[in-house]
């Protein structure tokens, strides 16, 4: 493929690693601050991540998922796809993974007690 094929692709990794960041700013938040605070990232990476998983999702049905029916670039079509699914399934695992950890940090304050 040439540099056309793959930039979309490059936009999307940007983009889910900010929100990767605002997902590890947030948890800091959390942590460190009264939990109100945590709105300041929290609304943004939910944003991002929302438009940014859709925009990837676009991008395989409509870039890559057609580079698969020539056989010239279907190589080309199911590794692009490949590692954008690659790449949304790792921000997933760290997002669910960081809202695991919020609960655990934000569930003892609404009881009264400290978390650890």
């Amino acid at each position: 493929g040439s540099i056309s094929t793959i930039w979309p692709m490059f936009g999307v990794a940007n983009q889910l690693l900010a929100t990767i960041a605002l997902c590890i700013g947030t948890t800091v938040i959390l942590n460190t601050r009264p939990a109100r605070y945590a709105l300041v990232t929290a609304l943004p990476m939910v944003f991002v991540g929302t438009t940014t998983i859709t925009a990837a999702v676009e991008n395989i049905t409509d870039n890559f998922w057609p580079l698969t029916l020539n056989p010239a670039t279907a190589f080309t079509g199911y590794l692009d796809a490949a590692i954008s699914v690659i790449m949304i399934v790792c921000v997933l695992i760290i997002l669910s993974d960081a809202v695991r950890r919020w609960y655990q940090v934000l569930a003892p304050r609404r009881l009264g007690q400290t978390s650890a």
